[in-house]
């Protein structure tokens, strides 16, 4: 195939979307623009998050890897891959690469602009602006003057004014209507309008981070999606730091958590209203069929499951199974495909779809999931990894006011493997098992019923990955902006 052929690629990262409240919503109208991607598209019914949430699980994708392979988690922050990554790997197969995060943890900083040819954040007005994080905070709104010469100096006039002009917006501007959403969208759709058409195909990459605590949704969604007979005022008296609920010091209602349900449903339901500005930029610029879209959520949301909030502590499905949606009818015909994959497959899928060629590294997941005589492949199971607690218990001893003791009970490493029968989590003293046919939700543990589907599954873990141990933490630190910044998502450091 030769590159004009070779499709564009435009990968789509719904930050915190899980499969089970996204899957049902493609039916139920919640998200008609995805529903409308998918009718053109095929559906993966059980898609696997390699990890839980965010740093881990896009170093998964963009390496192909396992954590305990790339080895990225909250010990260790920086994406710098022993092997190729795959911004890098399409890039010298002759695509053009671009990149915009809204989440803090897929940045420069972190190493994930690897590859790009331009990389950018969701507060960022320019692609080459000069890095401006150390005066640009959620929460520091009036940097020194010392600490903007400081970043200033030595400038050029051009990148001096790009720096003023970024540093104003994303101070007083950038989440005045929403998390960075619209911003982004626009950024893309002019980046599309400039560059879709030319002769070299392109990847781009997308990172929305909505519907990424706190649900924060825009108030017609809001108005929208708040359960029946919900009072308005609650919402903004609802306590959003997922911590205190998880350390005991908060109590979480039915009604709170009902609310929180709403909330996260508007995010996703405003979220699809950019979708459509994408899908007709592309439809407009005639290169929708040209392009392979892919939407996927990086990891799931606990909202009350499990007794649970955010994104942390378990590998339960409320965390590993999340949304895949493929477009690119050319190849992907099939309507839905429900055998289980993993998002470390996208990165030899986006090869494939690329013409790339595969690395040599055994550890990469060669599991394309570009279909063979007009059938995607699947597994016949998949494994998720939650090697560091993040955050730490004393980060989480420190955040609350009254800690309760039961809450160490997270602080151990996890992995899971999954079948299309059954679910097995082990941890370093202990076990569950669940029957993914009769208890999708995992509400009965049935370890002790069946011992011996218990030894087979992890022995298939210890086979694939060695020994369940913790993963290291090394020595980096992380800049106070970033911390901040990171502490607004809800990730204590």
């Amino acid at each position: 195939m030769s590159l004009k052929q070779r499709p564009n690629v435009l990968l789509i990262v719904l930050d915190t979307a899980r499969a089970r409240t996204v899957l049902p919503g493609l039916e139920s109208g919640l998200m008609p623009t995805l529903s409308r991607i998918a009718s053109d598209g095929t559906t993966f019914t059980d898609a696997t998050a390699t990890a839980p949430w965010t740093l881990p699980s896009h170093a998964g994708m963009f390496t192909g890897k396992y954590t305990s392979s790339h080895g990225v988690h909250a010990g260790n922050h920086i994406f710098d891959p022993d092997s190729e990554p795959l911004a890098s790997r399409i890039s010298n197969a002759g695509y053009r690469t671009a990149g915009i995060s809204g989440n803090v943890w897929i940045s420069p900083e972190f190493g994930f602009d690897a590859g790009f040819d331009e990389f950018s954040m969701k507060w960022d007005l320019f692609w080459d602006a000069p890095e401006l994080s150390s005066v640009i905070s959620n929460r520091n709104t009036t940097a020194t003057g010392d600490t903007i010469l400081d970043v200033f100096r030595g400038q050029d006039p051009v990148d001096l004014l790009k720096g003023t002009l970024t540093t104003g917006y994303a101070k007083f501007l950038a989440e005045r209507h929403d998390d960075g959403a619209h911003h982004t969208t626009s950024r893309t759709v002019e980046w599309l309008e400039q560059n879709g058409t030319e002769d070299d195909p392109f990847f781009y990459f997308l990172n929305y981070v909505e519907p990424h605590l706190p649900y924060e949704p825009p108030a017609p969604f809001l108005d929208e999606y708040l359960p029946d007979g919900a009072d308005p005022s609650r919402v903004s008296d609802l306590n959003q730091d997922p911590w205190q609920y998880v350390a005991g010091d908060q109590e979480l209602t039915d009604a709170d958590v009902e609310i929180f349900k709403g909330l996260y449903e508007a995010e996703l339901a405003y979220l699809d209203t950019q979708l459509e500005r994408l899908y007709d930029t592309l439809a407009e610029q005639c290169i929708l069929d040209e392009t392979a879209i892919i939407l996927v959520g990086d990891h799931g949301e606990n909202i009350g499951e499990h007794g649970l909030m955010d994104h942390q502590y378990c590998l339960y499905e409320t965390l590993i199974h999340v949304p895949l949606v493929i477009r690119y009818p050319e190849l992907f015909d099939e309507e839905e495909v429900s055998g289980p994959v993993e998002l470390r497959d996208l990165y030899p899928t986006v090869t494939d779809l690329a013409g790339a060629e595969q690395p040599a590294d055994t550890d990469v997941s060669t599991h394309s999931l570009v279909p063979r005589d007009g059938t995607v492949p699947v597994r016949d199971r998949a494994i998720a990894e939650y090697l560091v607690p993040q955050p730490s218990m004393d980060s989480l001893r420190e955040a609350v006011e009254s800690f309760d003791e039961a809450a160490t009970r997270f602080d151990r490493p996890l992995r899971a493997i999954k079948t299309t029968d059954w679910k097995f989590i082990e941890a370093p003293d202990d076990t569950e098992l669940y029957d993914r046919d009769d208890d999708p939700t995992e509400r009965i543990d049935v370890a002790s019923i069946h011992p011996d589907i218990c030894e087979l599954l992890g022995t298939d873990l210890r086979d694939e990955l060695g020994r369940l141990t913790r993963g290291t933490s090394d020595s980096n630190t992380i800049s106070a902006n970033k911390k901040e910044r990171l502490e607004d998502l809800g990730y204590l450091q």
